[in-house]
This record gives structure tokens, C-alpha cells and sequence, in this order.
């Protein structure tokens, strides 16, 4: 036998396994496409029940935004009307408001004041108010539509009385969902309620909703969020059928789809492995080909040298075939270290990239934990907002009735004020925030006694403390604790975490403050038996925006703004601050060190000279400025009521600026965002008065930036006061002002 014949017996049993194993491979290609054609039936299902779970998300969030509307509230169903009926999310969906008993109070769907019929109270209500919170509905028969219909229900809590406020959909609402999901034709797309009965359906007539789905179906849905079977089409014809569970309403979106199109997709891969296999095959079978042509050849000048050698010539120089084997082989293992060290940087890149994909998932879910703390916050605001505004309106209108008596004329000043003093609470806690966090807070650094901070926190939370009946129990030691701070400052850290305790402490519940200085540092501690901390919470308890969860029993409200002052208060006095609980329902622990004796003079900043003011206050000539009519009318009789000044009042710069020189002021006091002239051009137009080259010029506006009151003293004026602002603060102001005597005014 010839090496030619060798060589191809060789090639052929590498050849023949290759072709096994491609088989194999193929198999398990065809395999894997199918694989990936049911996963993207599956994506599909997912993305159908994803839109279903946003469209009844979406008329939940509208249910709950309904729910806070003051005109519910107050009982007024004719305004109401109004609101629910802009609040459906489409044109086959309408707003639907029950009472307790179930009689229909309100339906969007019927022209206000046509008569609702009447019926027994929906089994459904009890269940509602029981668990309190938003309901999916099956699909039932409409009381006012007489058709099928679908409902998100949500129980809503006013003037002691219970509704119960949902957003109705028509079949046809879901079906258009599924028709503009653009799925493949021939694709079944149904929508399955918890009962088992068909929701909507891309395919066949509305008659089909309400139906039972195969029990097979149910069946396997049952306790598993997903998955695949082999059901037939309503049409007729066998398919795989991928299911896909809404997790809040327990409804199904099962995708049917023929077996031709899944094998379609898979066997198209499959042809195209099987044609690139055979070509790789025929490119392996010509190279081998070559291969033992040449090596023949090789073969062939050897037996010629040799050849020559018996005939006694000197044959050429030839080179061993086992020299190349040894080279090949040293380039092999060349080639081997090469590969290696290849590897080791692959493997070191792999690595580099894996640990920057960590980084980058861990930046990408603390921002999207921070997008929700803002969004949390955004809405808390715009809540603890609102609250205040209703006593104060109604406190208003009381003020405003005739024949008001004085009884009731100081209980709705003290609401207004009260109100009033907890708004600017939240202003001045998110102006704290914004100082901190950019650095501009400074300490009046002295020696302060924490047994004195404490005692005027416990002062400044006892209302808070008794409303909701704790218990506070001190502990503080017979002598003085003594650390370089700013009082001021620690009686803010001691009340936000008493004030804390109390909020999310049950009412009689136990609070205890300890003091105490082990060592170089003074301890100070605040335990309570209250709610505690979830150990998700804990980590980012002293984050910005951070709060446990609100119950309905908490009133007191608040932005997620205190404990992260406190963090950052106490370690601008070079302090620490720990959070501590065992868990839900077992209380928590807040514990503040800072140093004894440590002088923190980095850290405090000259305080402002304070000008000395005069024995007995002058009454003042005063022009106040300013387009907000209220607000400008009652600081005038303010000023008029407290120092006896005469306050001309102008809502607009050019009646300013026409009886400045006739009136000649002692002070004026500016709000820059004014109609026709902004404050910072009317100051400038006033001090360009030679009169008025030294008055007093006070900005009293809403704009409180470093920029803004740097853009104030460019414009002239002397002090920048921003809204809302302390009557005191004003008054002092004016106090300060020193003026010559009438006639020497007049000369």
C-alpha cells in the first residue's frame, strides 16, 4: 500500500468523528433554536403582561391621586365628578365611587345626575376595606353598561366615612392593548383573570370574553409565575403555549404559537450550520488533499538523495525531518508561553471588566435607589405642603365671617400661626440640608454643657411627646459634660432624635435618653420600644430622603431630612453618630459620641458683629414694596402694630419710585420679583437718589441662594432678609436704623 493511501486513511478517521460530532451538534443546534424561539415568545408574553401590569399600575396611581382630592374629602360629589371623569386613562375606561352599603355614588360613564341602578352590595367591598389596600377585579357583568367589564378598586377614608373608588375597563380596552402590542399574525394572545375567565383576546369575536380558558392552563399556572405547555388554538391546530403571571393582579397573558413557526426559526439555523458544515468539510478534504501530495513529494526528493547516494553522487544538503519535529516543536512550546502569558492578560482584562460591570451595576442601582428616595421625597413634600394649607384656609374663612368672636378669632390666629411655624420647620430643615451639603454651615463654637442641650431639646419636644403620651425617662449624671460645640446646634441634634422616637413609637410608649462619658468622649443615647429598623433600612438610615415605612396611625409627618442633619451636625463637632435595632417591632437605638474638652476651632467662623440698638425704639418712616397684596398689607399692619411706624405701602416699582422723594422713607424694604421692575433695578434707581445715598434698603424676598444675596449687596442693598421671615428678625432690623430729629429731617 502506498503513503498516499496512508495519509488518506488517515484523514478519514479524523474526518468520520468530526462528521459524527458535527451531527450531534447540529442536533443540538436545531435544539437551541428552539430553545431561543420559545424564549422569544416567552420575552413577548413578558412584555404583554408588562404592559396589562402598567395599564392597571397607572389607574391605581390615578385611583390613589383621586382619593387625596379635597373635594372627596369635604364630601362634594357633583366637583368630584369632574375629577374622576379626566382621571380614566382611556375611552373605555370611566371612574365608578361606592359608598360603605355599595350604592353607586358616582359613574363617569352616565351624564351627571342620570339616575344609577341600584343592588345589593358588591361581596367584594368587605374584603376591600378589610385589607385596605388597591384590588384587581375579575371580569363581571357592569351594573350602568350591562357589558363585561374589568375594574381596579382602591378604598378611600373621608370625613368618617369609607368608598370604595375604581376604574372600570371595557373588554375592548385590553383588546386594543394586545392589538397595538404588534405581535406576529397568527400569534393567540390571551388576558385570563384569576377566575379563569378570558379578559381579552387578539383573536376571534368580544362574544369570547367571559369564557373559560382550558383547565390545563389554570392548571399549570397554578403556584408557578411562568411557563410552557402544549395547548390547542381556539381556532383548531396544535401550539406551544407560553404563560406569563402578573404578579399584583394574578391575571395570565398566554401567548399561543403554531409549532410551524417555532420550527421555521429554528430550521432556518439549522440549514445554515449544515451548509457551512459540508463546506468546511469539502476545505478540510481539499487540504488534506494537498497536504499528502506534498508530503509524497517530500518523500519522493528523499528517495532521489538516496538514490544518489547509491549511485555514488553527493546528494544536495538535506534537511531531517526530525530537525523540523524538534523545531516545530520548540515553536510549539514557544508558541505554548506565548498563549499563556495571552491568557494571564485576558484573563487579567476579564477581570478588570467584571469588576468595572460591578461598579457600574452597583452606581446604576444606588442611582436608581437615590431616583426613587427623590421621587419619594418630591411626593412627601408636595404632602407635608398641602397639609398645613387646609387649616390654614379654613382658619382664613373663619376670620373672615361676620359677627366673629374673639374666642374664636384667637383660635384661628393660633391655627394660622401654628401652621404657619410648622411650614417654615420643613423650609428651614431643607435649607440646613442644602448648607451642609454644600459646606457653608458654620459653628458658633463655646463651652456647652450637653445637660443644658439636652434640657432645652426635651423643652422644645415635650407638645410632641405628650400628644402621643410617652413615657421619657432621663438618665444624666450630677456633673457637668462639657465639649466645644455649638449649642445651638446640639439642642437641634438631641430634639430631631427625640422627635424621632416619637414618631415612630406607638402612642404610650417608653422613651429613654441617656448621658454619659466613658472615656474621652461624652455619650449620648436614644432608646425607644417603638417601631425599629428593617435591616434594609439601617445602612442608609442617615441618608437624605430616608424614612421607614408610613402608617395611617402617624400624622406627624415629615421629609427624611432629621437624621441626616444629625449626622451631619454631629460630625461637623468632630463626633459620630450609630443606629441601632433588633429588627421590626423591637425598638431602636440612636448613640451621639463626641470629644470632651477638644477645641474645634478649624471649624468655627467669626461670628457677625452685632450693631447695639437704641434704648427706645424710633417710629420710622417705612415704604413697603411688594406685588404679593396679603403679604405686603399684613406686614404693613405689623409694623404699624408692633413699633408704631408708618408704613406706605406700593405693589408695583413706578408708584415706589413716584412718591419716594415726596415721602422721603427711613427704610425701604423690597421684594425683587416685582411686575414692571425687579428689586435689584429699583434699589439701584433709589440709591441713585442723593437723598436716600445712606437709608437702610432691605431685600425681603424668596430667593435665598449665596448668589442671589451676593446680587443683592451689589445692588445696594444693606441686608437681605428671605422669606418667609421672623417678624422679630424685620423689627430688629428697624431698630437699628438711627435717624436725626424731625426738624433736622426737615432741614
Amino acid at each position: 500500500m502506498q503513503i498516499r493511501a496512508y495519509l488518506y486513511l488517515m484523514a478519514a478517521a479524523i474526518l468520520v468523528p468530526v462528521i459524527l460530532f458535527a451531527g450531534f451538534a447540529l442536533r443540538l443546534l436545531d435544539q437551541a433554536g428552539t430553545d431561543t424561539a420559545l424564549a422569544r415568545v416567552a420575552l413577548s408574553s413578558q412584555r404583554v403582561a408588562l404592559l396589562v401590569d402598567d395599564e392597571l399600575s397607572d389607574a391605581s396611581a390615578a385611583l390613589r391621586v383621586l382619593a387625596a382630592s379635597p373635594t372627596l374629602a369635604r364630601g362634594d360629589v357633583d366637583a368630584f365628578y369632574e375629577e374622576a371623569r379626566r382621571a380614566a386613562p382611556g375611552p373605555a375606561s370611566w371612574t365608578v365611587l361606592l359608598d360603605e352599603q355599595g350604592a353607586v355614588l358616582l359613574n363617569t360613564l352616565a351624564p351627571r345626575g342620570t339616575p344609577l341602578p341600584a343592588g345589593p352590595p358588591p361581596p367584594y367591598l368587605a374584603e376591600l376595606f378589610a385589607n385596605e389596600r388597591p384590588m384587581v377585579r375579575d371580569v363581571m357583568p357592569g351594573r350602568y353598561s350591562g357589558r363585561l367589564i374589568t375594574a381596579v378598586t382602591v378604598p378611600v377614608q373621608g370625613r368618617g366615612r369609607r368608598y370604595a373608588l375604581s376604574i372600570a375597563f371595557s373588554t375592548d380596552h385590553f383588546r386594543k392593548l394586545l392589538v397595538d402590542a404588534r405581535l406576529p399574525a397568527g400569534w393567540q394572545v390571551d388576558i385570563v383573570d384569576r377566575a379563569g375567565h378570558l379578559v381579552a383576546s387578539n383573536l376571534g369575536t368580544a362574544d369570547l370574553v367571559g369564557q373559560d380558558v382550558p383547565p390545563q392552563l389554570l392548571g399549570a399556572a397554578r403556584g408557578r409565575p411562568t411557563g410552557v405547555l402544549d395547548l390547542p388554538l381556539r381556532h383548531g391546530g396544535p401550539s406551544k403555549t407560553v404563560f406569563h403571571q402578573l404578579p399584583r393582579a394574578g391575571w395570565l397573558v398566554a401567548v399561543g404559537v403554531p409549532p410551524d413557526a417555532v420550527a421555521s426559526q429554528a430550521g432556518a439555523a439549522k440549514r445554515i450550520a449544515a451548509l457551512a458544515l459540508v463546506a468546511a468539510l469539502a476545505c478540510a478534504c481539499a487540504l488534506a488533499s494537498w497536504l499528502a501530495r506534498a508530503y509524497v513529494r517530500s518523500l519522493g526528493r528523499a528517495g532521489d538523495a538516496a538514490g544518489m547516494l547509491g549511485r555514488g553522487e553527493t546528494p544536495p544538503k538535506l534537511r531531517s525531518r526530525i530537525v523540523e519535529i524538534d523545531r516545530l516543536l520548540a515553536a510549539l512550546c514557544q508558541a505554548g508561553a506565548e498563549l499563556r502569558r495571552a491568557q494571564v492578560f485576558r484573563d487579567s482584562a476579564g477581570n478588570e471588566r467584571q469588576s468595572q460591570l460591578e461598579r457600574e451595576t452597583h452606581a446604576r442601582q444606588t442611582a436608581e435607589e437615590e431616583n426613587r428616595a427623590k421621587d419619594q421625597f418630591l411626593a412627601m413634600l408636595g404632602h407635608e405642603l398641602r397639609n398645613p394649607l387646609a387649616p390654614i384656609v379654613t382658619a382664613a374663612q373663619l376670620l373672615k365671617m361676620p359677627d366673629v368672636d374673639g374666642h374664636r378669632a384667637r383660635y384661628a390666629g393660633d391655627v394660622i400661626g401654628r401652621q404657619v411655624e410648622h411650614m417654615n420647620r420643613l423650609l428651614g430643615d431643607m435649607l440646613d440640608v442644602s448648607r451642609v451639603t454644600r459646606g457653608l454651615v458654620s459653628l458658633n463654637l463655646e463651652d456647652v454643657d450637653l445637660r443644658n442641650a439636652v434640657e432645652r431639646a426635651v423643652e422644645q419636644t415635650r407638645p410632641l411627646l405628650e400628644e402621643r403620651q410617652h413615657r421619657l425617662e432621663l438618665r444624666l449624671p450630677p456633673h457637668p459634660v462639657t465639649v466645644r460645640g455649638d449649642q445651638t446646634r446640639l439642642t437641634q441634634v438631641v430634639a430631631n432624635l427625640l422627635t424621632n422616637s416619637a414618631k415612630y413609637t406607638p402612642m404610650h410608649g417608653n422613651i429613654q435618653l441617656s448621658l454619659a462619658c466613658p472615656g474621652d468622649d461624652a455619650t449620648l443615647s436614644v432608646a425607644d420600644d417603638g417601631e425599629g429598623i428593617t435591616p434594609e433600612l439601617l445602612p442608609r438610615v442617615f441618608d437624605l430622603f430616608s424614612q421607614g415605612e408610613r402608617k395611617a396611625d402617624r400624622a406627624q409627618g415629615g421629609l427624611g431630612l432629621g437624621l441626616a442633619l444629625v449626622r451631619s451636625m454631629v460630625q461637623l463637632h468632630g463626633g459620630t453618630v450609630d443606629a441601632g435595632s433588633p429588627g421590626r417591632g423591637a425598638g431602636s437605638i440612636f448613640t451621639v459620641r463626641l470629644p470632651l474638652k477638644h477645641e474645634l476651632a478649624a471649624l468655627a467662623s467669626p461670628a457677625a458683629p452685632r450693631r447695639a440698638r437704641d434704648a427706645a425704639p424710633q417710629a420710622l418712616r417705612v415704604m413697603l414694596v411688594d406685588d404679593n397684596i396679603d403679604a405686603a398689607v399684613s406686614l404693613s399692619l405689623l409694623l404699624e402694630a408692633a413699633g408704631d411706624h408708618l408704613v406706605s405701602t406700593y405693589y408695583d416699582a413706578a408708584s415706589a419710585l413716584e412718591w419716594a422723594a415726596f415721602e422721603r422713607p427711613d427704610v425701604f424694604i423690597l421684594d425683587i420679583g416685582l411686575p414692571d421692575m425687579n428689586g435689584y433695578d429699583l434699589a439701584k434707581r433709589v440709591r441713585a437718589m442723593p437723598q436716600f445715598a445712606s437709608t437702610l434698603l432691605i431685600a425681603l424676598t424668596g430667593y435665598g441662594q449665596l448668589a442671589d444675596k451676593a446680587r443683592a449687596r451689589e445692588a445696594g442693598f444693606d441686608l437681605h432678609i428671605a422669606k418667609p421671615a421672623e417678624p422679630e428678625e424685620i423689627l430688629a432690623a428697624l431698630a437699628q436704623v438711627h435717624i436725626a430729629p424731625e426738624t433736622e429731617r426737615a432741614g
